[in-house]
């Protein structure tokens, strides 16, 4: 099953995961409250006509329903109903909606680098993120001086009518940055720059912002000292770091102002922490422990000098729950199965479903094992198909879907096209059917492309994050 989107989490540790995503972007993106636009500037991004637009029903795949009702009129595109959606119709957005970035500025010796670009929603909207690296160079090559990253900022209440915001400069060290996710905590959103490169990286930026028009840089120096952050994500509690060693986590309510979490305290014996998020009940932590003090056959028992080597500690997977981020409380994962490697992520599936993923268990697999949760305290294994992982879940907080390529029958490795589920609020899975102008999302039986949900429905901008001229569809639920 292909991934769509990474999760904004420990690339190192994930290798093996990252060469099996079709892309690197954020999923399990969150939000909050209620549909409110807000104030737009005048400037705007190039944008052509925008006409009313009739389905087309020649694509068909499981789920797929025949198109009904008017053409879709772009001009006015309202709030997504309320409750679980059964339907998407997609429409094409004319005209493209990602413009270059800015150059560094005159008279200097940059060259244009690496490009990236990326979209999500939230409560109020849509935001996107068009990076361009920019190189020191002399006689025409990089002279190993400093790269520069300009990053073009968009938003737009519907999804279809977009508008330029902050243009934000981040000196780097390296060549490559991308905002790999949006976090919409109780005031704020928290965006993250993720940097690095063949199959490693860490959070290199981290930018605020009230409107998604307006962004300010976060002094991760002072918020995080010299650790190393690996995984960043939030709800509509607050936000959550962890540091690449499974160390170190802190917590924050506007993204600006982070404490420590205290991983002394006896909740945390024997814990390696992975990451985290927060939802409406608090702040949830996943990752794993080794039994602390004897145990029989432990390796602490066990002759150094014997051959062969004893195996290292088994490890079991976890999950912590707090309500104000200080004070925490070990939950229970029923029939977690202890292993060698484990490694756990947990995000939101929409406004009150939690999940929790065992990224590799004792066999490799990815996804082995996983469990959803509606408080961050009690933990079920939902009995959902096996081989899902975080890439697959996407959300602005409140509302949830599960994307799939579809294989056929016979094994090969064509598809036969995308599948899209919505998360319900018990926990379980309804796949939607699909209308109208449907847009390429899966080639050659992996998926392409970027994803959103908001408050208007879902987006998908085709291409990949090098990109500069994405083409826009918007899935209008019902």
């Amino acid at each position: 099953m292909a991934s769509m989107f990474a999760n904004v989490r420990g690339l190192g540790r994930y290798a093996a995961l990252m060469a099996l995503t079709a892309l690197a972007m954020e999923g399990c993106v969150t939000g909050t409250a209620t549909y409110s636009p807000s104030a737009s500037p005048a400037k705007t991004t190039s944008m052509s006509a925008l006409p009313t637009i009739a389905p087309d029903d020649t694509v068909s795949d499981p789920g797929q329903a025949t198109p009904t009702g008017a053409p879709a009129d772009l001009s006015n595109i309202p709030p997504a109903p309320v409750g679980a959606w059964k339907s998407i119709r997609w429409v094409q957005v004319p005209g493209t909606f990602v413009g270059a970035p800015p150059s560094p500025g005159p008279g200097s010796s940059a060259s244009a680098g690496s490009q990236t670009f990326g979209i999500y929603g939230w409560s109020r909207g849509f935001v996107g993120f068009s990076a361009q690296m920019w190189l020191s160079t002399s006689s025409g090559m990089w002279d190993g001086g400093p790269t520069v990253a300009t990053i073009s900022t968009i938003h737009s209440e519907d999804g279809v009518h977009w508008h330029d915001g902050t243009v934000l400069q981040h000196p780097m060290l390296n060549d490559n940055l991308e905002v790999t996710g949006v976090f919409e905590g109780p005031s704020r959103l928290l965006a993250v720059g993720i940097s690095g490169a063949c199959g490693t990286g860490w959070v290199e930026a981290l930018w605020t912002s009230a409107d998604g028009i307006s962004w300010q840089k976060v002094d991760t120096k002072k918020a995080f000292g010299n650790a190393t952050i690996e995984n960043v994500s939030g709800g509509s509690s607050g936000f959550v770091a962890t540091d690449a060693a499974g160390r170190a986590v802190w917590t924050s309510r506007d993204g600006q102002s982070w404490r420590s979490v205290n991983l002394a305290a006896s909740a945390f014996a024997g814990a390696r922490i992975d990451g985290g998020t927060a939802s409406s009940g608090g702040y949830v932590l996943a990752g794993s422990t080794v039994p602390v003090g004897p145990v029989s056959c432990s390796p602490a028992l066990a002759d150094p000098s014997a051959r062969p080597t004893p195996p290292p500690p088994m490890r079991s997977p976890a999950v912590w729950w707090s309500a104000d981020g200080a004070n925490w409380t070990k939950a229970q994962l029923p029939d977690a199965t202890p292993a060698y490697s484990v490694a756990m992520q947990v995000c939101r599936a929409n406004v009150q479903t939690l999940v929790a993923f065992e990224s590799y268990g004792s066999d490799g697999n990815f996804g082995s094992a996983l469990w959803t949760s509606n408080d961050g305290r009690t933990w079920k294994s939902p009995g959902w198909p096996p081989g899902l992982d975080p890439t697959q879940f996407l959300t602005d907080g409140r509302h949830g879907i599960v994307l799939s390529v579809v294989h056929p029958a016979d094994g090969s490795s064509n598809s036969e096209g995308m599948s899209i589920s919505t998360v319900t609020d018990d926990g379980s899975m309804a796949v939607m059917a699909q209308q109208g102008n449907r847009p390429p999302y899966v080639t050659n039986g992996d998926s392409v492309g970027k994803w959103a949900i908001g408050p208007t429905g879902i987006l998908w901008a085709d291409g990949d994050q090098w990109s500069s001229n994405p083409q826009l569809w918007i899935g209008l639920p019902s």
